[in-house]
């Protein structure tokens, strides 16, 4: 009997499989991802490209972003410098790479206080519902009647007059405090799916209470959408700084690409045309890396476009 059990052909059963490591599974997601969404693999190498730019701009910068070349003011492109001089003779290329540290700093921060509240707003007033819904979303209908640019200029403007009050900072609260209510209505439409759910409701009947239920099973359903939402939206933060340092309200003396931009591009474009122009392709591409990574991400993570295709 044990060797006719024995001697029975193995077959394969394919519902046994075996799970692949942890750092092969994130390796093949990435490489799916790099095949499924060519576009937003190259966003993902503008954003990593700032990324880096910022963190080592130090060891990039081939001369300080602030020295002085008198005797090479507005020149072109050269060996020493490799995207010509401003007005007073400081390197364009060095500048524009200490510009990405306050473009990402800004980004970065104002997008992480904006996603927070917004997940915070959205999770209590659509899980929550009734009285403490409606009153919510009227606050959040008038903040966002408010107007951006103004309300902007007007905190910045202030914050400028206070000596002890760093403008980078003060930008970024002020872009992130503005930018809650928006995405907070997004996050509260997938919590009233949510919240619906039968694995919701199976929580409730174990005795769970509604800060479990949140912490459990909303809160993780909700990520990547937030993921998604902090992608997408630094892009608008990015365009937002730039546009308030053109206006005069970013931080003084610093390298930011919207006060190139005003100050040195404006006046000098025809004589350096390279002052204006590479400011505004910096823009250009960070605006578009970001933008066109979040699209993919999102793609990549809802899963009602990922059935549909």
């Amino acid at each position: 009997m044990a060797s006719r059990a024995s001697s029975r052909p193995v077959t394969f059963d394919p519902r046994i499989a075996v799970e692949r490591p942890f750092p092969v599974r994130v390796a093949a997601r990435c490489w799916l991802f790099v095949r499924r969404q060519p576009l937003g693999t190259f966003g993902l190498m503008i954003v990593l490209l700032l990324v880096l730019a910022a963190i080592f701009a130090g060891q990039i910068a081939p001369h300080d972003p602030d020295q002085i070349h008198l005797r090479n003011r507005l020149e072109g492109s050269s060996g020493e410098f490799w995207l010509g001089t401003d007005a007073t003779g400081k390197d364009i290329f060095s500048r524009l790479v200490y510009g990405a540290r306050i473009s990402m700093m800004v980004g970065f921060g104002a997008v992480a206080i904006g996603t927070t509240g917004a997940a915070f707003l959205g999770i209590v007033s659509g899980f929550l519902g009734g009285a403490t819904d409606k009153v919510i979303q009227r606050f959040v209908d008038a903040w966002q009647a408010m107007p951006g640019l103004i309300i902007l200029i007007t905190f910045l403007g202030i914050a400028r007059r206070m000596p002890s009050v760093n403008i980078l900072l003060a930008m970024v609260l002020a872009i992130g405090i503005l930018s809650i209510a928006g995405s907070s209505r997004v996050i509260r439409a997938q919590v009233l799916t949510i919240k619906n759910q039968p694995y919701v409701e199976a929580a409730r009947c174990m005795g769970a209470g509604n800060a479990r239920i949140i912490w459990n099973c909303v809160v993780p359903n909700v990520f990547p959408l937030m993921l998604v939402s902090m992608t997408v939206a630094l892009g608008g933060v990015i365009l937002a700084e730039a546009s308030l340092s053109f206006l005069g309200f970013g931080p003084a003396g610093e390298p930011s690409w919207g006060q190139m931009l005003s100050v040195d591009g404006r006046e000098y474009m025809r004589v350096q045309p390279g002052l204006a122009i590479w400011p505004g392709v910096c823009i250009a591409l960070a605006v578009f890396g970001f933008n066109v990574f979040g699209d993919a991400l999102r793609d990549t993570l809802d899963p009602r476009l990922r059935g549909s295709r």
